[in-house]
């Protein structure tokens, strides 16, 4: 009985992954804005980065219980300031556990323009909220297209989870 369950289980978060995967790219087309080329910095002339992730829609796509812990995927619409100017969409995962506490892991896309430079960058986070509301995540760039080709940046996303923005710093640089 029990690996039958394992398997349900473990067959269950495939589906999940894939069809989060397929809204994640479903919804990060749809808000990719047309690129526009430029011309790019050298890999060594690295950047600070800071500024504001203001929440402007969010949805909750899926929600179950595995044990305990409180399962959501959400869908995650934010206005970005700063460094990092224009809108982006992401889907995340958060494992809600009793004590109140979440680990975070998420990907989104934005649709940004850097130092004059407009494209889109998609980013990994991984994180985490204390029982007492405060947000800690590492983000990550995987991909960017447009004049934001290239780019690698890591950014620190901090604050309260409940207020209306949560501040980011961190550095970046563009590559050939």
């Amino acid at each position: 009985m029990n690996t039958v369950r394992s398997f349900s289980n473990s067959l269950f978060k495939s589906w999940r992954l894939l069809a989060i995967t397929m809204l994640a790219v479903g919804a990060l087309a749809a808000f990719a804005s047309p690129a526009q080329g430029a011309a790019k910095l050298s890999e060594s002339e690295g950047n600070a980065a800071s500024g504001t992730l203001a929440v402007t829609d969010r949805a909750i796509l899926l929600s179950y219980h595995d044990g305990e812990d409180l399962v959501q995927e959400r869908l995650v619409h934010r206005q970005v300031t700063g460094t990092f100017t224009g809108a982006e969409v992401a889907v995340v995962h958060y494992v809600i556990h009793p004590d109140g506490s979440a680990t975070i892991e998420g990907v989104e896309t934005c649709s940004c323009t850097i130092q004059g430079r407009t494209g889109t960058v998609t980013f990994i986070d991984e994180g985490t909220v204390s029982a007492g509301g405060d947000i800690s995540v590492l983000r990550e760039s995987i991909d960017a297209t447009g004049g934001l080709a290239g780019i690698s940046a890591t950014l620190n996303v901090t604050g309260s989870v409940a207020a209306p923005t949560q501040t980011y710093t961190g550095e970046y640089s563009f590559g050939d």
